[in-house]
């Protein structure tokens, strides 16, 4: 067993870590790691009495003296209290915090301590208890250790998986420990996770060896056999034998019901020993149990509302129930607490809520005022049914979306007027659909049933289109919302504005999108909407949608600047939803500017939720720009932010960002073997988008991929099909496989994955592979296509492609190279260098054809060029083997040439900022990483670059 550096080894300690010893050995490596630089995260999973709490209580000796010991317990009865586990686990360490950025360290006092400011997004809150961990391990290493983590309100489990996920280089570990049947972490990829099975025969003989050694050989057995190898049951077991149970001279309590799990027999023994305690200890136990900060001076004055005092507390603790360290008390096991709550009848669990309230609203803490008086509530009660909705509101400033959904999940159970209940039940539907929990926000539409608000009608609406929408069924999303349009645009022609909007982005990922369009719009066209700009822009895009490309540019041209005028005036989230669609109008290098307005936004509130779809965006932006090494940074830090936040459809939409970008670079993006050639797993493509620019991805199906697809950053994001496809084409076409090319150019332009803004770009694409398997005859028709579309935009990169397919068309010489010619003269500053270059590489091969040696020699040197700075080796490749075919022997980049090409995407990004300057913890402050994982970064990229401080960085060109 590895010893721990600068602290004591997981030792064997109480009974539960017998028979543990590969879990003891995994912990030793956590904390050895802590220790040593290496920060690290493991979840334990297994059944009540399996040695989960025993195995954090040796992690907490190991730690005792010479590390930070941070520990939290969830706490059923608060699990919908938004941050209640952080308030606990971060109590008084905000105390002297120095270095945290300003908003983190805002919104983490906005989390921990409510009363001084909204916590704001709570994956901020995540970023922000990163650095406070990393803050605190300065000085010794922290060691974060959970219980019952099962039991987490959402939002604190959201922010300690941010942080347990990013902790790279930092001095802390942490531990949770969750029953083996929760969920909880099932959508955690990157932790490690450690079943607790049972133990075996001999794991249990050597333990009662150790505790009774006197036990009768026959009384040990049936021991074993009760406690089916969970530990915990044979400690408790063995501790409420009598003597003479022990020596087997008195039969063993014939209550015992085989059948029994092991935990519920533990539960029973608990249940005796409170029975057994005077009343006063009990109910102030069954207090202490509805609590969940274990904050002593609260209990105590809850407890004096109930006529019991502090020393009530001494039999409990004598009988090993509870134990009190300072001003905090914390239950022997969890099963502990269970018994004293769930064993007390409902008349003393209502008492103690009550008490619990009056205590909170003393301190100030309305939240958990208005849950305990809910809790201490049975029947309608609207008084507290109104101060829940008003808590939920409260929770809401404090970024607790799920606490929203429960607060006015509870306050509706409350309600008994029917159109009040379906009014907070809409508005609890709304707030978990926005939390995630997509299954419980369909569950409360179905429960609000029908509405007379137009408002709570259309965000009911809503939810259940979004909900459609993940599901996959997108045309179905498209007619709730049109239907809702209709219905709702009369009395609110704003909200029948933003639902076209929503229908509007439903027709783009609907499986035909333009009889989707056409329908859409048809009905439209009998409602009034007051003139809306929203509307507008949902006209726009169901106009090109539809075929009708010069309306549809003139509308969303006039929505983009809307858009833009009136950024101002919206929130992050909005400005995000609202942006982009001028990208359906090819014109990238405006929309990229005003996505780097956002991302910077993004950074600077600390919107981490909201930062991988702008994220998204960008990283399309500055592929269809030719900026490819930014594009697969861009891309792989919005697929880590992405899956660190659990959204798996911008995951995937990412992934599919990276499968481009690998097919341009010559790999296959659709292998289903992962990085080192390891089989890797296949999943089922995750529905994409809002149904914005980003989407119009959510066919399933497809492998996963290959090298730079994502799978190597998160390992369950397959590319969506639409863009695995377009990878597929791309890198055929690159390679010269023309007939696989124009089959899958074929289905992207007209097939069943058909895809606006995907069809438009492989259009040109089509054409180059029809040419090219001499079938010009199916070009014609995808290049007339194009045209339409690049006339009504007007763009000057689509004008210079539009002429390079009409070259490659061309009857006779003469006509080609007047087309190549002026394609490559629009081509001069339009922001697309890789659609330049490809122009160069056709008219090359076009000039090696006609007998133009040199002419074709400078065509396709120039092409190589631009290829490799992109760097787009496929490509390079290609033009290398023509330059080959003219006698040319262009020289392959030897390994290392090219030095900032050896970075990983988050080196480049961390070099990036150091070069101008930024210390390690801005730089982290932006990334959302800990200064010593951008130390370590930066430690890893100086020898790749050949230099040795920072200083150097800015002479270097980092691209």
């Amino acid at each position: 067993m590895t010893d721990v550096v600068g602290a004591g080894a997981v030792d064997r300690g109480p009974a539960g870590l017998s028979g543990r010893d590969h879990e003891r050995e995994v912990l030793d490596r956590l904390l050895t790691g802590a220790w040593e630089s290496r920060g690290g995260a493991v979840v334990l999973l297994g059944e009540a009495g399996s040695g989960k709490t025993a195995l954090l209580d040796s992690c907490a000796r190991a730690a005792s003296g010479s590390a930070r010991l941070l520990r939290c317990t969830g706490v059923q009865s608060e699990a919908e209290l938004p941050y209640a586990g952080l308030q606990v686990l971060l109590r008084g360490t905000l105390n002297g915090v120095r270095s945290l950025p300003e908003r983190q360290l805002l919104a983490l006092r906005g989390a921990i301590a409510p009363d001084e400011a909204p916590a704001g997004d709570r994956f901020l809150v995540g970023a922000a208890t990163l650095g406070l961990l990393d803050e605190l391990a300065e000085e010794r290493p922290a060691v974060v250790l959970v219980d019952d983590a099962h039991w987490l309100d959402l939002e604190t489990m959201d922010a300690l998986l941010f942080a347990a996920r990013r902790l790279g280089m930092g001095r802390v570990a942490m531990v949770f420990a969750a029953h083996e049947d929760s969920a909880a972490f099932d959508g955690a990829p990157g932790l490690p996770l450690l079943h607790l099975g049972p133990m075996t025969d001999g794991e249990g003989a050597a333990l009662l060896a150790g505790r009774a050694p006197d036990l009768h050989p026959a009384v040990s057995s049936r021991i074993l056999g009760l406690a089916q190898g969970n530990p915990l049951a044979l400690v408790e077991l063995v501790a409420a034998l009598t003597p003479a149970q022990r020596d087997g001279s008195e039969p063993l309590d014939a209550r015992e019901i085989a059948v029994l799990p092991a935990s519920w027999r533990v539960r029973r023994i608990f249940d005796e020993r409170i029975r057994a305690l005077p009343a006063p200890t009990r109910l102030l136990l069954t207090v202490a149990a509805a609590d969940d900060t274990g904050d002593v001076a609260l209990l105590v004055a809850a407890g004096e509302r109930l006529g019991v005092a502090a020393r009530d507390l001494g039999p409990a603790e004598a009988a090993d129930l509870v134990r009190v360290s300072g001003r905090r008390l914390g239950f022997r096991h969890p099963l502990a607490r269970a018994a004293a709550y769930q064993g007390a009848v409902l008349v003393e669990r209502t008492a103690a809520h009550r008490a619990l309230a009056e205590a909170a609203s003393a301190a100030g803490d309305m939240g958990r005022r208005a849950w305990h008086l809910a809790a201490a509530t049975v029947g309608y009660d609207e008084e507290v049914a109104a101060e829940l909705e008003r808590s939920a509101e409260l929770f809401r400033s404090r970024g607790g979306r799920a606490a929203v959904a429960a607060a006015y999940r509870r306050s509706a159970r409350l309600t008994e007027d029917q159109a009040a209940r379906s009014l907070r039940l809409a508005a609890a539907s709304a707030a978990a659909a926005e939390a995630g929990q997509a299954e419980l926000a369909g569950t409360l539409a179905d429960e609000a049933g029908p509405v007379s608000s137009p408002a709570a009608f259309a965000r009911l609406a809503s939810v259940r289109a979004a909900l459609e929408h993940e599901q996959g069924r997108a045309e179905s999303a498209r007619l709730l919302l049109v239907e809702a349009t209709s219905r709702v645009t009369a009395d609110r022609p704003d909200m029948g504005a933003w639902l076209l909007f929503e229908s509007a982005a439903m027709a783009w990922a609907a499986p035909d999108p333009v009889a989707a369009a056409r329908d859409t719009r048809a009905r439209a066209a009998r409602l009034d909407f007051g003139g809306h700009p929203v509307h507008r822009g949902a006209s726009g895009v169901l106009d090109m949608l539809a075929g009708d490309p010069v309306g549809g540019v003139a509308a969303i041209r006039e929505f983009a600047g809307y858009v833009v005028r009136t950024r101002h005036e919206r929130g992050l989230t909005d400005q995000v939803r609202l942006h982009g669609w001028d990208m359906l109008l090819g014109e990238f290098l405006a929309v990229h500017d005003e996505a780097v307005v956002l991302e910077r936004e993004c950074r600077a509130e600390g919107a981490v939720g909201v930062l991988p779809r702008v994220l998204l965006r960008l990283a399309r932006l500055r592929l269809f720009l030719g900026r490819h090494r930014d594009a697969y940074t861009t891309a792989v830090e919005g697929l880590e932010i992405a899956c660190d936040t659990g959204q798996h459809q911008l995951a995937a939409m990412l992934s599919g960002v990276l499968a481009v970008l690998a097919a341009l670079d010559g790999e296959e993006p659709g292998g289903t073997h992962g990085p080192g050639g390891g089989e890797g797993p296949r999943r089922t493509a995750v529905p994409g988008g809002d149904g914005g620019p980003d989407a119009g991805d959510q066919q399933a199906g497809g492998p996963s991929s290959a090298g730079r697809t994502g799978r190597d950053v998160c390992p369950h994001a397959a590319p969506v099909p639409i863009w695995l496809t377009r990878a597929q084409a791309l890198l055929d076409l690159g390679l010269g496989r023309y007939d696989r090319a124009l089959h899958r150019f074929a289905v992207l332009t007209g097939g069943p994955y058909r895809h606006l803004m995907v069809s438009v770009h492989s259009l040109p694409d089509q054409v180059e592979a029809a040419v090219r398997t001499d079938r010009a005859a199916d070009a014609g028709p995808a290049a007339e296509r194009f045209t339409r579309w690049a006339e009504a935009t007007g763009t000057v990169w689509a004008a210079a492609v539009e002429l390079r397919c009409r070259a490659l068309l061309a009857a006779d010489d003469a006509g080609a190279e007047e087309l190549y010619e002026r394609a490559l003269a629009a081509h001069a500053g339009d922001g697309r260098p890789f659609e330049e270059a490809r122009t160069r590489l056709l008219y090359g091969e076009w000039l090696r054809r006609a007998k133009r040696r040199a002419a074709a020699r400078e065509a396709l040197t120039a092409a190589l060029e631009s290829f490799e700075r992109m760097p787009a080796a496929a490509w390079a490749n290609r033009a290398r083997t023509e330059l080959r075919a003219l006698g040319a022997a262009p020289a392959t980049p030897p390994p290392g040439a090219d030095p900032v090409g050896r970075l990983t995407a988050q080196e480049l990004r961390v070099v990036r900022l150091a070069a101008t300057g930024l210390s390690n913890r801005d730089i982290g402050a932006r990334l959302f990483l800990s200064p010593r994982t951008v130390g370590y970064h930066l430690s890893n990229a100086y020898p790749k670059l050949g230099v040795t401080s920072r200083a150097a960085l800015g002479t270097l060109d980092l691209g």
